[in-house]
């Protein structure tokens, strides 16, 4: 049953009744046109043929009329017309007929066409003849002599056998047409409409495998039609659901791998205050520690919380001066490096770069790099933050002379949870997240975000970020 319901079955069902429509409005309007031509044809031809023979006897019906005569004359126009002919004198006697046995000699005619003549008028007529057993058409036309005095008339009778014959061809003919257009259309429609469904099962057939969690499907494309086109619009989105179910997976596996770490450091040492007798000192190390884990757990979940909120939320830009947007920053952070042990310097441009974009934002940037740095430099590095305009674009750089970043890890620096270091940067207080959050504001900004490093040499990030030109500060 579901077959009959199908698209192919519809568009050839369609595509059927279509062409049985068209042909049979052609056929019908070809048939009417060849009929009334073939009929028209035929009244005129019998039309000349009776004007004829009035000329004929125009002069014999005057006076003393030769019936034997006139039947000679009739039976030769008969055979020159393929017609009955019959002369009728004024009153409508029978004066000559074609038909010499079985004729009418001298027997009045009483037809209508033959008074409507007496008259002066022409007139046919198309009737059913017992005995020839078919429609035939007769016509009768006034004979008038030199002084216009009706003497007579002249009245035909032929055979619509072969006009019907020809018309019954044509009939079958159109009939033996329109089945074989719909023969023609009907095969070509499956054909047709297996060519455009195919790739639609075939989809079907990919989405019900997706749908089962068998998500690494692609479909061949053959065409470049609209079909085809959605076949690649189909295999695009089919890539984009199995990266981003993909990453969702690994995303949801690095998280539940982030807090059980944290959770389980926090379960011991409960369980060690809970179980263990211990001297204050002791204790207070073990909450310390506690303290610690829960602090690492909490910044986690804010900065998860963070990644969230940059996905979800459009940024309400505004103008910023980026250098004296960097001196604070750096003017913030100078005391924590300085007791560290670290240099902070800064080389920034007399020339000022307006920027827009979201403050509080942009300080997360700086401040995440300026943690990364200080996390990974040791006592007695040096971090510089540079700035400078290149084209259309402000380039903010933070470098750092400490242990450098490994060749086949650039590539993964920006990625959720990804650390180069894992047991130091825990260790550290890292979750993994601050570059991936400022990889998100920078795109969020319109910007660019990179990274340059030689590993045992330091690290060069880098972001750049669209300049305001002068008129558009002094428009808005």
């Amino acid at each position: 049953m579901a077959r009959f319901y199908s698209i192919r079955f519809r568009l050839t069902a369609y595509f059927l009744i279509i062409i049985l429509a068209v042909m049979i409005i052609i056929s019908i309007f070809l048939y009417s046109t060849l009929e009334r031509y073939h009929m028209n044809n035929f009244t005129n031809t019998l039309e000349r043929s009776a004007y004829l023979a009035s000329d004929f006897v125009a002069g014999q019906l005057r006076g003393q009329v030769d019936s034997v005569r006139l039947s000679a004359l009739a039976e030769n126009m008969s055979r020159q017309s393929q017609a009955r002919v019959i002369f009728t004198d004024s009153q409508g006697v029978v004066v000559g007929d074609s038909l010499r046995v079985g004729g009418m000699l001298n027997q009045i005619l009483d037809q209508d066409d033959l008074r409507k003549a007496l008259v002066g008028e022409v007139s046919f007529s198309i009737v059913y003849s017992e005995t020839v057993g078919h429609d035939v058409m007769q016509m009768a036309v006034p004979v008038e002599d030199a002084d216009g005095n009706l003497t007579g008339t002249v009245f035909l009778s032929v055979s619509l056998e072969e006009v019907y014959r020809t018309l019954f061809d044509i009939r079958r003919f159109l009939f033996l047409a329109t089945l074989l257009a719909m023969a023609i259309v009907g095969g070509g429609s499956i054909i047709l409409a297996r060519r455009f469904t195919g790739p639609l099962e075939e989809l079907t057939l990919v989405v019900k495998k997706m749908a089962e969690g068998k998500l690494e499907q692609q479909i061949v494309v053959s065409s470049g039609d609209e079909i085809g086109r959605l076949a690649e619009q189909f295999n695009v989105m089919a890539r984009k659901l199995n990266f981003y179910t993909s990453n969702l997976k690994k995303f949801a596996a690095d998280v539940a791998h982030e807090v059980r770490t944290p959770l389980t450091t926090m379960s011991l040492l409960t369980k060690a205050l809970k179980e263990h007798e211990m001297k204050p000192a002791q204790r207070k190390e073990f909450t310390a520690d506690l303290d610690g884990e829960l602090e690492r757990l909490i910044a986690l979940v804010n900065d998860l919380l963070e990644l969230s909120k940059l996905e979800k939320n459009n940024i309400e830009h505004q103008e910023i001066n980026l250098n004296e947007f960097l001196r604070e920053v750096i003017g913030e952070n100078q005391f924590r490096f300085a007791q560290a042990g670290l240099e902070l310097l800064e080389n920034l441009p007399a020339e000022d770069l307006i920027i827009c974009g979201a403050p509080m934002q942009l300080r997360q940037v700086i401040g995440n790099l300026l943690d990364n740095a200080h996390n990974y430099t040791p006592m007695g590095g040096t971090i510089t933050v540079a700035l400078e305009r290149i084209e259309n674009e402000a380039v903010t750089s933070v470098v750092d002379t400490g242990c450098g970043i490994p060749h086949e890890d650039l590539s993964f620096i920006f990625e959720r949870f990804f650390r180069v270091d894992r047991a130091r940067s825990r260790e550290g207080g890292g979750t993994g997240l601050g570059l991936a959050i400022v990889s998100e504001i920078i795109s969020k900004h319109g910007g660019r975000v990179w990274v340059e490093s030689e590993e045992g040499l330091g690290s060069r990030f880098i972001f750049a970020l669209p300049v305001i030109s002068e008129t558009d500060v002094t428009e808005s």
